[in-house]
């Protein structure tokens, strides 16, 4: 997924111009009873704020005079109509710049299935495309509705007093910053907070003080002021019942026992952990720990969900910080395994004779691109999708030129299929495996001159259809290409049924989508990037030792905790979301935790 580093950045450079003022007496000083009051600061504090986009909700499209017009939102605009040699009909329409549509119809009768690419918002920087259907609504109508990625933002300010809560003048706090979209707090590393006066004042470790404010209404309400999104934000003391984002549930109280998983009619059938023979007790306490936590510090588990299938049965599906079911959660690099599913469905469909076809000769030779060598020549599809292309892009490396960061935060070109062509070389194709996710995006580029469609339709024909997906957020590069790097948003259910199709070699319900010799391919050890053969076609592997017994795994892995387990000797796949962003260290510590102290013990009583 984009990292987009502006974002936090500049993020962390508004509150670095906050401000916060409080009423005061003819003095300059706080009136006796305000007094009393700021030294009582402890508690959480939300401040919560969603930046658009203005146009969303229904939408038609219908004939005017000769032509056609889209309505959304009680604005009106042209809409263009194209209909092919073949009979088919291909849409478009826009609303200035704040997004216009793109669709395509198998003929004037039937439904138009398309996209929404909305502009870029203050809080993600890069576009987003969702799908949106047209249906027949009358004679020469059709209608739907669009529903964009919301540009939400949420900052959750614990205090805890540093020594007794009361007078004298200046009061010390412990401090951080908890932000479930994002985990800003890694970047704005508040620790301790001074109440002094009408002023609060953040610092670091260091004393270095990193944002001053000023409150509105004494003990219940302060506001900052964020140049970045030419706004105030007013942060309000929360409890537990209203601050999601912070505490896991509303309740501390832990599960008693899991409930079954409802069946909702997206493709799952459910059973309960008891009923699917898992150890209940098992995940019934690995549940409660989640639900009960209590957060003390920064660096501690984030969880937002928790699903995990068993032998083809939804078992457990939980979710904590506000996150649910409908809420289409950011899969980060775990969205670089779909591009190998999506990569998998084109050699399956023939679209691309083989993995071993030499990457430039694909896009138009080496010529083309700058950095000529002859080493280019020899790097085919599967360097690509196992990171051994030898290209001078590593994302360990910031002075790597193909490093993620650079890539997204220079401006000289916009195309990043055409920045990832144009690097150098660092070494010889299949030399060695490095972490680069530009040459991950790349694929994306291969995909689309070998089906001939842009990458949005052929995900929603070949994937997101298929497996009964209906809703999902991708996120787009500056030229409005499909992000292929990690991102992608999908709703826990659907992003679940992913590791179901490779669980059951390329099959879902019936339907194969994937040849079972990808799939192994997939999940072999294709390349070694940090460990001894822990990569395949985009898929991590890891063993795990449960009771004296080696567990194969394979899996997708993003940033913050997005994992995918495939199990396949325990007919078992695990999803796990969380919020621990640009914190590793966290990630993995639960990451191991919980599969191997709970999840695979669970699924071996089953056997």
């Amino acid at each position: 997924m984009p990292k987009r580093p502006a974002a936090p950045l500049l993020l962390l450079l508004a509150f670095l111009l906050t401000g916060w003022h409080c009423g005061k007496d003819a003095s300059g000083d706080p009136p006796p009873s305000a007094q009393a009051e700021l030294w009582g600061w402890e508690g959480v504090w939300v401040a919560e704020q969603r930046f658009g986009p203005r146009l969303h909700g229904p939408v038609t499209l219908l004939r005017a005079g000769a032509g056609w017009a889209a309505r959304l939102q009680g604005e009106t605009t042209t809409a263009e109509r194209r209909e092919d040699a073949d009979g088919s009909v291909q849409w478009s329409f826009a609303f200035f710049d704040q997004g216009r549509f793109e669709g395509w119809q198998a003929g004037a009768a039937e439904a138009i299935e398309g996209h929404w690419y909305q502009a870029p918002g203050p809080v993600e920087v890069y576009p987003f495309a969702t799908p949106v259907r047209l249906a027949p609504a009358g004679d020469e109508a059709f209608s739907g509705e669009v529903v964009p990625f919301q540009q939400d933002v949420s900052l959750n300010i614990y205090l805890e007093a540093d020594g007794q809560d009361t007078g004298p003048e200046p009061m010390q706090y412990r401090t951080f910053l908890r932000n479930p979209e994002r985990n800003l707090g890694i970047f704005f590393r508040i620790e301790t907070a001074t109440v002094e006066g009408d002023e609060i004042r953040f610092a670091n470790r260091d004393g270095d003080v990193l944002a001053v404010g000023q409150s509105v209404e004494p003990g219940e309400r302060f506001s900052l002021l964020f140049p970045r999104f030419g706004e105030t934000l007013d942060f309000t003391r929360r409890s537990r019942e209203d601050a999601p984002g912070f505490y896991a549930r509303r309740s501390a109280e832990g599960a008693t026992n899991l409930a079954r998983p409802p069946e909702i009619g997206d493709g799952w059938p459910t059973a309960s952990p008891e009923d699917a023979g898992l150890d209940a007790e098992l995940l019934t306490d690995l549940v409660a720990s989640m639900a009960a936590f209590e957060p003390t510090a920064l660096r501690q588990p984030y969880i937002h969900g928790l699903l995990i299938a068993h032998r083809g049965q939804l078992v457990v599906e939980e979710y904590f910080h506000g996150y649910h079911r409908e809420v289409p959660h950011d899969s980060r690099s775990a969205g670089k395994s779909l591009t190998s599913v999506l990569l998998g469905i084109a050699v399956q469909n023939g679209a691309l004779a083989s993995l071993d076809q030499p990457v430039y000769d694909l896009l138009g030779g080496v010529e083309r691109f700058k950095n000529p060598d002859p080493r280019k020549e020899q790097m085919t599809v599967r360097h690509l999708v196992t990171m051994t292309s030898g290209l001078a892009c590593d994302d360990d490396d910031y002075d790597s030129p193909g490093n993620e960061d650079r890539m997204q935060s220079q401006d000289d070109e916009p195309d990043w299929y055409r920045y990832t062509l144009n690097l150098p070389m660092a070494r010889a194709p299949g030399e060695a495996g490095v972490y680069c996710t530009a040459g991950i995006n790349l694929l994306g580029h291969v995909i689309q001159e070998a089906t001939g469609e842009r990458l949005p339709r052929f995900f929603h024909e070949r994937f997101a259809e298929p497996l009964g997906i209906s809703y999902y957020q991708m996120n787009l590069s500056p030229l409005y290409q499909a992000y292929m790097g990690g991102g992608l948003r999908l709703q826990p259910r659907d992003f679940l049924k992913m590791g179901q199709l490779y669980l059951d070699g390329g099959v879902w319900q019936g339907q194969r989508l994937l040849a079972e010799t990808w799939v192994q391919d997939s999940a072999a050890p294709q390349a070694t990037l940090y460990n001894d053969g822990d990569y395949g076609y985009a898929w991590w592997r890891r063993s795990y030792e449960v009771e004296g017994r080696a567990i194969d795994t394979y899996f997708a892995s993003g940033n913050g905790g997005q994992l995918l387990f495939v199990v396949p000797e325990l007919d078992l796949v695990v999803l796990i979301h969380a919020g621990n962003y640009s914190d590793s260290w966290t990630r993995n510590a639960f990451r191991d935790q919980y599969m191997q102290e709970a999840i695979l013990p669970a699924a071996l009583a089953a056997e």
